[in-house]
């Protein structure tokens, strides 16, 4: 499979790629660019936090009065992107996700080793439960009007409006409540900084702030419906200039009102309708770099771009989690545990390892959450054994008939049917590997591939309106959505998440492990909590990982001083500042 697509791609591709790799060692992360030199502040060196504590800026930026330093460094930079973009706007999460990186400022960024900084606002806490954000000096949105905190708070208060729970609880139709994430929010008589107190205190906290974007509050209130320039608006480094659906290209240049000016003058992403030209584009020079939202260079092409001399691959420890097999816990064949374990017994997880997975992933544990997570707990290493997996069938109700099929007593036999996305190649292989794991040991596997739209009403607790009917289905779980809440994929396992919830799990035991994770005050009771929701895991195979890689990500190599986001992987602001030309 991997290797076929590879062998593919590389006779579409440039003959006489040099056969020098350019990879990095996966165990060590990309430069931070502090050596750079730059017209903004350099990256923060890297401070380890085990406690609560603060980020300060080391040096006030330039201010947006002050004249503007010569010309950027590089003049354009083309950015590959599989994106599916309509109308690049940002209530369109694929523009969101990519604006991240140039107009829309999360409040603070992550880097490869866990640590976290100011990006937008600086922050600090003494007790883990209130937090308070500081705007940043001289940050102004698009049209020079400074961001302050009010902006912040009326984000949060937009965002209810729409659905969230913020600050104040939110009832469905059904007459299930989400309860508030904060108890209150006050802003300071200077107008830059607001206290947000949580309902329970999250040592944890900032990493919910990596994607968190602020909305201009003098733009959207008060207003039914905002115009797309509207909804462009950003406080970022640079401005939204052009979209055309028809060419493939969305263009941002500077913004003269930000406080420091990036080593890029314009960034132009060129949106690709498949990697396979992606790909060839990148090896051609035609583009300068490629960015997918939480994925890295896919297997098959990292074994062909890793052959060009005009390509470098990063590679850093990822902590998201690329293919994972998610169970309905609550109705269908996977309410019933036995089941679940059977399955995860009976995969071969070697052949996701050397089929889908990359050069550097690994087969993952039963305690499901990658090694570099926060909290990590050594587990045991998923293995096959099919002689486990026919006694939980056993268990469960389900013998083996003539024909070697599991049926149970009134002759039904033992099926379910598997959803995943269309449109993410390795989806598609791991869908195709688990039936013919499944049906060779004696089930019925039924495959359905849907359309972004339609697997996210399927698998969404908000996209299902609450009504979530897939009995398994693959995911693809991002660095920032692991870390969410209470961390550790938690969000996508506990049935009563607002948003996922995928694994639809209500059980005690699991929600009293979420107490205790978010009532942590210090690390070490948040440690031991993180600790018992790995052996949950484990012990009842809610979900389980496909395997473990490394995210690698691909760059000309014309460039250094490249900057890695945790979040948003090469798309990130700071990559803006630190990079330069060899």
């Amino acid at each position: 499979m991997k290797k076929t697509l590879a062998l593919l791609l590389a006779l579409a591709m440039i003959l006489g790629a040099a056969a020098c790799g350019k990879t990095q060692d996966p165990t060590v992360p990309a430069t931070s660019g502090n050596e750079a030199a730059t017209t903004r502040q350099a990256v923060p060196e890297p401070t380890k936090q085990t406690e609560p504590g603060t980020s300060k800026s080391t040096e006030a930026p330039t201010t947006a009065e002050e004249p503007t330093p010569a010309g950027p460094a590089i003049e354009v930079l083309n950015i590959g992107t599989t994106a599916a973009i309509e109308k690049a706007v940002n209530s369109e999460y694929a523009y969101d996700m990519l604006s991240s990186g140039t107009t829309q400022l999360p409040l603070v960024w992550q880097d490869t080793e866990g640590n976290f900084h100011p990006l937008l606002a600086s922050f600090d806490t003494k007790d883990g439960q209130t937090w308070t954000y500081t705007v940043e000096e001289g940050m102004c949105w698009d049209d020079g009007v400074p961001v302050t905190a009010e902006d912040i708070l009326f984000t949060l208060q937009y965002e209810d409006e729409n659905g969230s729970a913020n600050l104040k609880d939110q009832t469905d139709s059904e007459g299930k409540t989400t309860r508030a994430k904060y108890s209150a929010a006050a802003v300071s008589a200077d107008g830059r900084s607001i206290s947000l107190t949580l309902a329970e205190p999250n040592i944890r906290e900032l990493g919910n702030m990596t994607s968190f974007r602020t909305l201009p509050k003098h733009v959207y209130e008060g207003k039914a419906s905002l115009s797309d320039d509207e909804m462009r608006m950003g406080c970022g480094p640079y401005k939204f200039e052009s979209f055309s659906k028809d060419s493939g290209t969305i263009s941002f240049t500077v913004n003269p009102y930000y406080p420091a000016v990036p080593n890029v003058g314009k960034l132009v992403y060129r949106l690709f309708d498949n990697e396979d030209t992606m790909y060839m584009a990148l090896q051609q020079g035609d583009i300068d770099m490629v960015w997918i939202y939480s994925t890295g260079v896919g297997a098959s092409y990292q074994e062909v771009l890793a052959g060009s001399d005009s390509v470098q691959l990063i590679s850093v420890n990822a902590t998201n989690a690329p293919a994972v097999l998610a169970f309905n816990n609550a109705r269908g064949p996977f309410a019933d545990e036995n089941l679940r374990h059977a399955v995860a017994l009976a995969l071969d997880y070697e052949t996701f390892r050397t089929y889908v997975g990359s050069a550097a992933a690994d087969i993952p544990n039963a305690g499901f959450v990658p090694t570099s997570t926060l909290g990590y707990k050594d587990t045991p290493q998923l293995k096959t054994d099919l002689t486990a997996a026919e006694d939980y069938m056993k268990k469960a109700g389900y013998t083996r008939n003539a024909d070697g099929k599991f049926v149970n007593d009134k002759g039904e036999a033992f099926g379910f049917t598997l959803t995943y996305r269309s449109d993410r190649p390795n989806q598609v292989s791991c869908a195709e590997l688990i039936k013919t794991q499944i049906e060779k040991f004696g089930g019925q596997v039924t495959l359905d591939a849907l359309d972004s739209a339609s697997y996210n009403a399927k698998t969404s607790n908000k996209f299902s309106e609450n009504n979530i009917t897939m009995e398994a289905a693959l995911f693809g779980y991002t660095s920032a959505g692991m870390g969410m809440g209470s961390g550790l994929g938690t969000i996508y396992v506990d049935g009563t998440h607002a948003v996922q919830g995928g694994c639809q799990v209500y059980d005690e035991t699991f929600q009293g492990i979420l107490k205790e994770m978010s009532d942590a005050k210090v690390l070490q009771d948040y440690l031991q909590a993180a600790g018992k929701v790995q052996d949950y895991y484990a012990g009842h195979a809610p979900l389980v990982a496909l395997y473990w890689d490394c995210l690698t990500y691909g760059i000309s190599s014309r460039f250094e001083n490249i900057t890695v986001d945790t979040a948003f992987g090469l798309n990130n602001v700071n990559n803006w500042f630190s990079i330069t030309e060899k």
